[in-house]
């Protein structure tokens, strides 16, 4: 990493402030190496950081995102990438979403896994042990910056996109359902938003969970029990409609529902 503390700590605070006041703010790449991703993930966890210590937030989870290649190719990116879930993200099916707490809502959604116990070795016979749970999900997805995604440092600077999740009406146990043959629709007011299946994500929604235990084992930071994760999104992200009742269906694991509230 070629950027000095100073530079990743002012960076963090800007992105922290524009999260917390909702407002837009140039993109962070301009500043950074091309490419630098570990800039990138430093301003992330300083971003974090600052949440915990300023909010009083704990984490609660870690999402990984840009694991299907539609989605990679939307925005010219080649890699996974991943973020942090806080408590206050968190929702539960049915809810609603103020639209004035955000900058340009998007809708995903994708299968979360809640863990059991630490993962602390990223092989699958490892991984798939560890996994308590399944069920579908919402990603929140809101930037804060006034287009597109940007950049990959971009995206990872600003905690890979992810302002909260939506967690669906059932849990299923891990194993009891196909995960590459699901198939998913969003819907909103009835009309269809997208749908895909779930070998989209890595060619199984568990592989981003793989890359994610090796990602975070080897940044010191390894998965532990009881934590949410997201696996990345099944279908496009799309706009998310305001004022309808948005409703995304996985086969095998039911349904999760959420409105984006234009009067909230």
């Amino acid at each position: 990493m070629s950027v000095d503390q100073e530079t990743i700590d002012r960076i963090a605070r800007e992105l922290f402030e524009a999260k917390r006041d909702v407002y837009t703010m140039p993109y962070v790449s301009p500043r950074l190496p091309e490419r630098d991703l570990d800039a990138a993930y430093a301003i992330s966890a300083e971003f974090a950081a600052l949440r915990e210590r300023e909010l009083g937030v704990t984490r609660v989870g870690r999402k990984v995102g840009l694991t299907n290649a539609l989605v990679q190719r939307r925005v010219g990116i080649d890699e996974p990438d991943y973020g942090i879930i806080h408590d206050d993200m968190v929702h539960l099916s049915g809810t609603h979403l103020p639209l004035s707490r955000y900058n340009r809502l998007l809708i995903e959604a994708e299968v979360a896994f809640a863990l059991k116990s630490d993962i602390l070795d990223a092989s699958r016979e490892s991984v798939e042990p560890a996994i308590d749970y399944v069920t579908p999900a919402f990603e929140v997805v809101d930037f804060r910056y006034g287009g597109s995604v940007g950049q990959i440092v971009d995206t990872i600077a600003d905690n890979a996109g992810c302002s909260g999740i939506v967690l669906g009406e059932e849990r299923h146990p891990y194993g009891e359902t196909d995960l590459t043959k699901v198939e998913l629709i969003i819907t909103g007011g009835g009309a269809e938003i997208t749908r895909g299946v779930g070998s989209n994500v890595l060619g199984d929604p568990v592989n981003a969970v793989i890359w994610l235990a090796e990602t975070a084992i080897r940044i010191g930071e390894p998965l532990r029990a009881g934590e949410l994760l997201l696996s990345g999104s099944i279908g496009y992200i799309e706009p998310w409609p305001a004022d309808v009742e948005c409703v995304a269906t996985i086969t095998g694991l039911g349904r999760v529902v959420a409105t984006a509230d234009s009067k909230g």
